[in-house]
């Protein structure tokens, strides 16, 4: 049943009520930090060797305010690329759908938005547990630049929910999943920072398998048979072409998106690491794809979605002791198993499981972060300070890698560094809580898209999507009148569409010329298909062959 314009209404009107809450405990609770301070807080030094002029508590105001400088020239240029594969590169990713362009590159913008404020809310909230440890009476959340790392990363998890839905969920719907999935991935990153203290750099088990798992659980309870090989649930020639634009976004960009919070050489590697698996996972991308296919042809779902996955499996272990040859193989083994459950997996989930998941999320970010977490507990079962026999060493870095691992007490020399205490754990024990942090991500992650989804599928109030106008455009957008979009509308020879008839029309005639024009030379016409096939990933062409 169509909405009403009245009740069409109501989403804005809620969207506004958000808004209003956000600016009412963005008042109360968010400041900036030390690097945004006004007037006497002012991190900018016309000289370093001012310090050496002063002494007492006005060096150590001055050192603070150079540290907090160095700190802004640090996150910033990481911040930018982040920042870019949220409104572009997963933006632009999810337009594949022939007629759903405006709403997978529109409400991925409004969703990343709206995360960005509710984070920096639920997110904080978490920190007033340290605060509260450290004897603080006065609970504040302080903004800087790596906060707004972090605020993104929200955003990524939430983006990767959207793809499972995609095209399924009313805006109302995706707010509302929102809301409450930052939620539960705000506890879950805590329960990291604060219990498991996994090594997770680039977010593949609290980012990735965490959004993944929440999309595919909501995915589940929003169901309904009649999506199975929806004439609109597929792409057209320019539609993957725009797809085109966010995958290689995301692939230049993710180094910066797996080192952006650490430092040092462990930033290095990350770098390093990431920018190798992700060639590892093209070159295993272009091999099993043309493998697969029936025709021995190469799929553009693959190669939109499969070249990735080693940006996800190596998200764990960027900052490790890989090296190159390593990073590589991460990623071709994770191109392997995104294109085999992009052909395999997908359509049996679906058949089998009633899982339908409209972006292939589960082989783009759950199955390669499951590997990414796999592969940490190896790496963390082997780190150790200096190398001997089969351990590989980290010197003091193993302290920011792994920062269960450093000493209860931290030595001056290792409080230098700006080492802070950890709980003195084996490689053995830390291992072990990799994989407890992962089984973590999964099982919050399912829990809580479950209990969100049956809340957002059966309480009318949040206008759920009826299945006949799926992957539909029109319904909240308005749109230019290119190419109809109702199945029952879909004839060339519609008559509410002028341009479309006489483009039609002089289609017909061209055929009829052509085949006159052939028929001498023994060659014959197929028939033109004016339809988009489902699932197909070509557009509509003239074919000619030649008659034996």
């Amino acid at each position: 049943m169509a909405l009403t314009k009245y009740e069409k209404l109501l989403f804005p009107g809620f969207l506004l009520a958000f808004q209003v809450a956000f600016l009412i405990l963005f008042g109360l609770l968010v400041q900036y930090d030390e690097t945004g301070a006004g007037a006497a807080g002012d991190t900018e030094l016309t000289s370093v060797g001012l310090a050496n002029n002063l002494s007492g508590d006005s060096r150590s105001d001055v050192a603070l305010k150079l540290t907090s400088a160095k700190k802004i020239t640090k996150f910033y240029p990481m911040f930018q690329d982040v920042h870019v594969m949220i409104f572009i590169g997963f933006g632009f990713l999810m337009t594949f759908l022939k007629h759903y362009g405006f709403g997978s590159i529109g409400f991925n913008f409004l969703i990343a938005a709206f995360v960005i404020q509710w984070y920096t809310i639920t997110g904080g909230l978490f920190t007033f547990i340290d605060q509260a440890h450290k004897g603080m009476t006065s609970f504040v959340i302080n903004i800087n630049v790596e906060k707004l790392i972090l605020a993104d990363f929200g955003a990524a998890a939430v983006l990767i929910t959207f793809g499972a839905i995609l095209g399924k969920a009313s805006p109302f719907q995706v707010i509302i999943i929102a809301f409450f999935e930052v939620m539960f991935y705000s506890a879950n990153e805590a329960l990291n920072t604060y219990v498991f203290k996994a090594a997770d750099v680039g977010g593949s088990m609290t980012i990735h398998a965490f959004g993944a798992y929440f999309g595919l659980a909501v995915s589940t309870m929003m169901y309904k048979k009649k999506v199975t090989k929806h004439p609109r649930n597929g792409s057209v020639y320019s539609s993957d072409l725009f797809s085109m634009i966010g995958t290689v976004f995301l692939w230049l960009y993710w180094p910066s998106f797996n080192a952006a919070i650490q430092s040092g050489n462990a930033q290095s590697r990350a770098i390093i690491n990431t920018y190798y698996s992700l060639t590892g996972s093209v070159m295993a991308t272009f091999i099993w794809s043309m493998v697969v296919n029936k025709d021995h042809k190469l799929t553009m779902t693959h190669v939109q979605n499969a070249t990735l996955a080693g940006g996800v499996a190596v998200g764990s272990i960027a900052d490790m002791v890989l090296q190159p040859w390593g990073a590589i193989l991460v990623g071709f083994t994770a191109g392997s198993i995104s294109v085999f459950g992009y052909n395999f997996l997908t359509p049996t989930m679906e058949k089998w499981f009633y899982i339908q998941d409209t972006c292939g999320v589960n082989n783009l970010h759950g199955m390669p972060a499951i590997l990414s977490a796999i592969a940490s507990a190896i790496a963390a079962g082997v780190a150790s300070i200096e190398t001997q026999g089969s351990k590989v060493g980290y010197g003091n870095s193993l302290y920011f890698v792994f920062p269960g691992r450093a000493p209860v007490n931290v030595s001056d020399s290792l409080a230098i560094l700006n080492v802070q205490p950890g709980t003195g754990r084996t490689a053995g024990t830390q291992a072990g809580y990799q994989l407890a942090f992962m089984c973590s991500s999964v099982g919050i992650s399912l829990f809580g898209g479950i209990l969100t989804g049956f809340i957002v599928t059966y309480l009318r109030a949040f206008q759920p999507t009826e299945a006949k106008d799926y992957f539909d455009d029109e319904i909240y957008w308005e749109t230019p009148e290119l190419m109809p979009s109702n199945p029952e509308h879909e004839s060339v020879d519609s008559p509410d569409d002028d341009s479309n008839l006489n483009c039609c029309n002089k289609l017909k005639q061209q055929k009829s010329q052509a085949a006159t024009n052939l028929g001498a030379e023994g060659l014959e016409m197929k028939d033109i298909d004016f339809k988009d096939e489902p699932r197909r990933r070509r557009s509509p062409i003239v074919m000619v062959s030649s008659t034996v």
